[in-house]
């Protein structure tokens, strides 16, 4: 996964040692204090690797500002203000104005400002945003307990399904979960809420399994899940059951919240355990390795 590869560079190269700045690169978001605990984040979309054919222009809006929202969510932070740069090319310049009511359509659903930006020109639309949210109690994925149960916030799989689904030639208005892939919507409310008890938590964007190993990997825990608990009936009309599996566990662009907590709420499919490593265990019993395995930004 050359992302997280250069996640890492950058985490060494980049390193802050400053009393005001309470967690810098390598989680869903930054952790300031300027007097106010505020969560800092930056997420991008590009035409080529993250825009399905037939996406509407209000979509697009859509998508840029529920990324960044999505990582506020996975600290369990409020968002406040939102800025945007935007890249566009000949065949989105006269739609500029619909992504940016589809931006402001989901900014107003979560009381977001969004409060400046910068438009240039290219060969291909991109835009990139950068978010901030105010912090009551702040929840990363360094903080898994033994003992805590392992919770999704919904099931997986239906962005990737719809995704395969298209580039198989079905229409947007036939695939199986048009939203999931066209329109997510970040967690927020539900992040406020788990953010009072969890003790880790991240959103998943480009996987479950990546998301189970960063949380496991940065608490230094081992993490179970168990296939009994994992529901995969929303999938199997579509695919077979091994197919739904592969789908719930390493598919991205469903922006669900993994968390861990002696309170599940949601869904809960694992246990954080003294081990180390991400585990599955199967039906029969049997232990396998989940892979460090997901979606690739290319």
């Amino acid at each position: 996964m050359k992302e997280f590869d250069l996640i890492r560079v950058a985490k060494e190269i980049l390193y802050v040692n400053r009393d005001d700045v309470l967690i810098g690169i390598d989680d869903d978001c930054a952790l300031v204090d300027v007097g106010v605990k505020l969560a800092l984040t930056t997420d991008c979309i590009h035409e080529r690797s993250d825009l399905p054919r037939g996406i509407l222009p209000e979509e697009i809006g859509h998508l840029a500002l529920a990324v960044n929202l999505s990582d506020l969510a996975g600290c369990g932070a409020k968002p406040l203000f939102f800025l945007y740069t935007i890249t566009l090319c000949d065949r989105w310049l006269n739609d500029f104005d619909r992504i940016l009511m589809g931006m402001r359509s989901l900014a107003d659903r979560y009381d977001v400002a969004i409060v400046g930006g910068d438009t240039d020109f290219g060969d291909e639309l991109h835009i990139s945003g950068f978010a901030v949210g105010r912090v009551d109690r702040f929840v990363g994925r360094c903080g898994a307990k033994v003992g805590d149960y392992v919770c999704i916030t919904g099931p997986l799989g239906k962005a990737q399904l719809s995704l395969e689904q298209l580039l198989d030639g079905i229409g947007r208005d036939k695939i199986a979960y048009s939203q999931s892939l066209f329109k997510p919507e970040p967690r927020v409310f539900e992040g406020f809420e788990i953010a009072r008890h969890a003790n880790a938590m991240t959103d998943i964007s480009d996987s479950l399994a990546i998301s189970l190993h960063q949380i496991a990997e940065r608490s230094d825990v081992g993490i179970l899940i168990y296939e009994d608990l994992i529901p995969i009936n929303h999938l199997t009309p579509y695919v077979d059951k091994n197919k739904a599996l592969d789908l719930f566990l390493y598919s991205g662009g469903d922006y669900e919240l993994l968390y861990t907590s002696k309170v599940c709420e949601h869904i809960r499919i694992g246990e954080v355990v003294e081990d180390e490593g991400v585990k599955i265990v199967r039906r029969d019993g049997c232990m396998e390795e989940i892979e460090f395995r997901g979606y690739a930004h290319i």
